[in-house]
């Protein structure tokens, strides 16, 4: 490294770390040889006539030149240091490896299929993702990851302290050719892991066996066989209308399948976070909503299904709405507080559709009730409106009914 530095050194009158002194990337804090395997402590050897050279060229005093001839020994001290970090780092790619080959299904990130009647544990997916993060990282973020959170805290603030139910729901289990799978998640619900992974998790990183929440895969033939159903995971059903089911399957086909968990799922508590969450999410001031103006019997399934959709571009055509390129969508700037009447004004300025033909739709629902505010109807931002003209009444101008508004 001295020596290319050096060479460009002699064309360009520019500064390099050459210039410091030919070993000094070479010296250690306490003034002795770096170890050959330090970052940045790569050098050879170079004939002495070179080296006395170099000492006479380089512009600094030569008390402040070190010279290490070839049998110089390295510092003993960083030496010990960096052969205890590269032993700790070692031990680190050794843990690593073998919980890799311990859990090489959970690794993948891929849904297994699940049997009922076997017991299985239940683990956040937020901390399932943090641990494949650290567990498959590779080169030099091996030592500089973090740990994921404790497993035990993890499964522990899974519970709620009125109860002592869980706070979280599995995540969705689909059925699909006599197959029972569960959904992925990096951030939400809880997914299942077979009973091996949690005893290898429990003696890796420190849990109770007790302290585990559990699952099993039940199905039942109807509601009353499943006396918590809002408290489980959904079904996703995607059944083959060609594939046959004999043997033991017959007597599943038309059973239902559901997670079953201990302790239980605390709807109560749930139903309170959501609740919570739901107002402070409505409880919104000057967001983008979008409004499709739709042209036939109905609206494309596209829009109909949205129940929100990305901003539109910018490009401003009045004080309060956007229009894209197609002049057939807005983006309106509403609150939650803005009434069902104070947005079909803003429809009616924008796209000239008066107000009492408006048929104003999110999703497949009407929204009626004209004094009834947005966040009363649900209508969050970003949310995905459209409307049909009813041409039912004549046109007129917008700006008698603002004066009408003004005088009553």
């Amino acid at each position: 490294m001295v020596l290319s530095h050096w060479l460009r050194r002699k064309n360009v009158d520019i500064t390099f770390d050459a210039d410091k002194g030919p070993t000094s990337a070479l010296r250690c804090s306490h003034g002795n040889l770096l170890p050959e395997h330090a970052s940045g402590a790569k050098r050879v050897s170079v004939p002495e006539s070179l080296w006395l050279f170099l000492y006479e060229t380089i512009a600094r005093e030569a008390d402040d030149v070190v010279t290490f001839p070839s049998d110089t020994q390295p510092c003993e001290i960083c030496d010990h240091k960096l052969s205890a970090v590269a032993s700790v780092e070692d031990r680190l790619r050794a843990v690593k490896l073998k919980q890799r080959q311990s859990h090489e299904k959970l690794i993948s990130g891929k849904g297994f299929a699940l049997n009922p009647g076997q017991k299985y544990y239940l683990v956040p997916s937020s901390w399932l993702s943090e641990w494949r993060a650290y567990i498959t990282a590779t080169g030099k973020n091996v030592s500089s990851l973090p740990e994921p959170q404790s497993l035990e805290v993890a499964i522990n603030s899974l519970k709620c302290e009125k109860h002592s139910r869980l706070l979280q729901r599995p995540l969705d289990i689909v059925y699909k050719r006599g197959g029972i799978t569960q959904k992925t998640s990096n951030t939400d619900g809880l997914a299942i892991i077979s009973e091996s992974d949690w005893q290898s998790f429990s003696e890796e990183w420190n849990v109770e066996h007790a302290d585990g929440a559990c699952a099993e895969i039940v199905f039942s033939k109807s509601s009353e066989d499943k006396p918590h159903e809002s408290s489980e995971a959904m079904v996703i059903s995607d059944k083959d209308p060609d594939q046959s089911i004999n043997g033991a399957n017959d007597d599943l086909e038309d059973c239902r399948p559901y997670v079953r968990t201990d302790p239980e799922v605390c709807e109560e508590c749930i139903g309170e976070r959501e609740s919570c969450a739901l107002v402070e999410k409505l409880n919104y001031q000057n967001e983008d909503i979008h409004v499709y103006l739709v042209r036939g019997k109905e609206a494309p399934k596209s829009i109909r299904e949205a129940s929100a959709a990305l901003p539109v571009p910018d490009r401003r055509t009045s004080k309060r709405s956007r229009r894209t390129t197609t002049g057939n969508s807005i983006s309106l700037k509403v609150s939650g507080s803005t009434t069902v009447y104070q947005l079909k004004l803003m429809i009616w300025e924008s796209l000239g559709i008066v107000k009492e033909n408006q048929k104003l739709h999110k999703g497949p629902l009407e929204i009626e009730e004209d004094f009834a505010t947005l966040a009363d109807k649900c209508i969050f931002p970003g949310d995905v409106l459209w409307v049909k003209d009813s041409e039912l009444f004549e046109d007129r101008d917008i700006a008698g009914e603002a004066l009408t508004t003004m005088m009553t």
